[in-house]
């Protein structure tokens, strides 16, 4: 009867693939896993491994190595494999980030007389004065100035949801 231990070492048909990857909750790795940062490692050594992934991820030296993939900062994405979401882009390959252009629609208003303007999703800034109260796109009315508009998150040079850093790890 095959032990637990060699259940999930994927020995005797084991229940945990080589080439799973997981995201382990410490930050070591468990036995029986490599932590996926892009290292070259022995072909035969990890012979499962190369099975499952082959060059996926890099051929290392060509001949004795290959490379587990580097997950370190990185969010995993789904192969669109003939879907059209994300089309054209190859199996296990790397994307850079992306912002897609956009258009922010700014109105201000004004309220007896007194010149206060009210951004809503936009990045520029109006004053003017009224007698009455309004909406009121603005542009020639008495100017524009530009503000920073940063939503309520941190500012910095990254597109990024909240998330929470943990260690990816691949089965061997």
């Amino acid at each position: 009867m095959a032990t637990l231990t060699n259940l999930l070492n994927n020995s005797l048909g084991g229940i945990v693939p080589a080439g799973t990857v997981i995201a382990w909750g410490a930050n070591s790795t468990p036995n029986g896993y490599i932590h996926c940062n892009g290292a070259a490692i022995s072909r035969t050594l990890y012979a499962d491994l190369f099975a499952a992934i082959g060059g996926n991820f890099g051929g290392g030296d060509g001949s004795t190595t290959f490379n587990v993939p580097d997950l370190r900062g990185e969010f995993i994405r789904g192969f669109d494999d003939g879907r059209g979401a994300d089309s054209g882009r190859g199996f296990a390959s790397a994307q850079a980030a992306m912002m897609p252009r956009h258009r922010h629609q700014t109105r201000s208003w004004y309220l007896y007389g007194w010149g206060h303007a009210q951004v809503q999703g936009g990045s520029h800034f109006g004053w003017g004065t009224s007698n009455e109260f309004r909406w009121e796109p603005f542009g020639d009315s008495a100017g524009e100035r530009s503000i920073d508009v940063s939503g309520g998150v941190a500012e910095g040079d990254q597109l990024r949801p909240r998330n929470v850093a943990m260690r990816f790890c691949i089965k061997f």
